[in-house]
């Protein structure tokens, strides 16, 4: 007998969709389509899409560290309820920067999370021997940084082409964030010369140019090494083309980008000051920007979408100046809902929509096929979408213990009504289901080489 047969859902894929049943059977898509055989349980999905579970492969859980921002526990619990069933997490607040970290991480993980978990760990620059071992410990991917921010050291030029040979040879991959150390050095210094405190300098701290030259470098470096790398949270639509134009030269270069990119105005800022203090900021100045963001997701220059969840508590983000606050949106809850609503608004196929936010993170992480997909064989990680469900995001539902989000207010149309992890109810109708343990870890692709 089945485990779980789910029927009469139509199922998206990113080279299209189908009406077909699906079949459970310890953990794994037994089959698709007719089958004649029992189940334990059976689903009615008449009216639903099933997706396969979205893979948000850039979240910060603060896990270990500072809790009070955000535990493995309610992370998972808010990513769960999202349709999210595999995050790829690392905390700058307790950075893993060698195999003996990676590895004590893993075992205080144990028994916290509701849904399937791979870790990121944190390149030093005075570390970067380190890395051929950390790697093939079981990192997801190596997280680099080109300016100094929350407390990781900056990884400059020489040193970044040093990385970046070693990570080649032993076939890692690099997630970086990029901003020039010399320019949002050189404009804090500027700002707080003029006594600046005011919400504004957010754009002009973290500005278009530190993105910009930045990406140029690592996407230059990466050519030249043949290093796998990431572009992080990329923000304006010169910053994918000019990654474009290294793709096109045979660079193994991905573009990553969140939602804030696509929905938040620069202009936000100077009104919500803490509450839009992320980096990159905002870039969105009219509904122009807008569209090119949406068109280069479409066309897939855009890769693929994570949340770059990072949440702070209303009064944690109002402790300081604009200068001390903390960093960061909450956003793994709210992300899957939004790129459906962007479907039901004609910007974006649905079929893209699970390109972009399973199947391409979990290919580019080493995931698939064992996630990302519902073929037979998978890890059956299931969305189920009502694509008509209207809604108003409010801060009520935020389960995140941000308990908050930048998207108060807006109505969107999709909503994800269940999530299964291998098989095993986690969410329903936007709240989680079971108790945290059920999550497993995922070894990344050079523990598995």
């Amino acid at each position: 007998m089945l485990d779980l047969t789910i029927r009469g859902a139509v199922l998206v894929t990113p080279r299209g969709r189908f009406a077909a049943d699906l079949h459970v059977q310890d953990g794994k898509v037994a089959a698709v389509g007719a089958l004649d055989a029992q189940a334990a349980r059976v689903i009615d999905a008449g009216g639903l899409l099933a997706l396969p579970g979205v893979v948000d492969s850039h979240v910060h859980f603060m896990d270990p560290g500072d809790a009070a921002r955000e535990d493995f526990v309610t992370g998972s619990a808010a990513a769960a309820a999202g349709g999210v069933t595999t995050v790829i997490e690392h905390t700058h607040g307790a950075p893993v920067r060698d195999a003996e970290e990676l590895r004590r991480k893993v075992a205080h993980l144990r028994r916290r999370s509701l849904v399937d978990f791979a870790l990121g760990a944190h390149v030093w620059p005075d570390r970067v021997g380190d890395l051929p071992a950390l790697w093939t410990a079981g990192a997801a991917y190596l997280k680099v940084f080109t300016c100094e921010t929350h407390g990781v050291p900056a990884v400059l030029a020489g040193d970044l082409l040093q990385c970046f040979r070693t990570g080649a040879r032993a076939g890692a991959t690099f997630l970086v964030h990029c901003e020039d150390q010399a320019i949002t050095r050189e404009r804090e210094r500027a700002l707080r010369a003029a006594a600046r405190t005011d919400y504004g300098v957010i754009p002009e701290w973290r500005s278009r140019e530190a993105e910009a030259v930045a990406a140029a470098e690592v996407a230059l470096i990466a050519r030249l090494t043949g290093a796998r790398a990431v572009i992080a949270h990329t923000s304006h639509p010169p910053v994918v083309d000019l990654v474009a134009r290294e793709r096109a030269a045979g660079a193994p270069l991905w573009v990553e980008s969140c939602p804030q990119y696509f929905y938040l105005r620069e202009n936000e800022v100077l009104a919500h000051g803490p509450f839009r203090k992320f980096t990159p900021p905002a870039r969105l100045r009219d509904a122009a920007d807008a569209d090119a963001m949406w068109r280069r997701l479409a066309a897939g220059a855009i890769t693929h979408i994570s949340t770059d969840h990072a949440p702070s508590t209303r009064a944690q983000k109002l402790e300081g100046d604009i200068w001390t606050c903390h960093f960061g949106l909450p956003g793994v809850e709210t992300t899957l809902a939004l790129l459906l609503d962007a479907a039901h608004e004609g910007r974006i196929a649905m079929e893209r929509v699970v390109d972009a936010l399973c199947e391409q993170p979990a290919r580019i992480y080493g995931l698939y096929p064992r996630k990302g997909t519902l073929a037979p064989g998978a890890d059956a990680d299931v969305t189920l979408v009502d694509p008509a469900r209207s809604r108003v995001l409010a801060d009520a539902d935020v389960l995140s213990k941000a308990g908050w989000t930048p998207y108060a207010g807006r109505r969107v149309v999709g909503a994800a009504v269940m999530t299964f992890v291998r098989g095993r109810l986690v969410a329903r109708e936007g709240r989680p289901e079971g108790d945290p343990g059920w999550g497993e870890w995922l070894p990344g692709r050079g523990a598995m080489a």
